[in-house]
């Protein structure tokens, strides 16, 4: 079996919550923000989505930005 991150089923801090902002706007690949927060990379979508933060729309900017 798998192991299970260390805040698996736990609700989310404030603090977690700036950071997932923080990082999606940065551009960071939801495979890291999950590691980073201790998360699966599947709840960290979910909860991005229910919350409006979109990880595609800082990878549109920084693509329009190396041109």
């Amino acid at each position: 079996m798998a192991r299970r991150p260390p805040n698996d089923g736990a609700g989310w801090s404030a603090h977690e919550m700036k950071t997932l902002k923080a990082l999606a706007r940065a551009g960071t690949p939801t495979a890291q923000v999950a590691k980073k927060l201790g998360r699966t990379a599947a709840a960290v979508q979910q909860k991005a989505m229910r919350s409006g933060i979109s990880f595609r729309a800082a990878k549109r900017a920084g693509a329009r930005r190396k041109k």
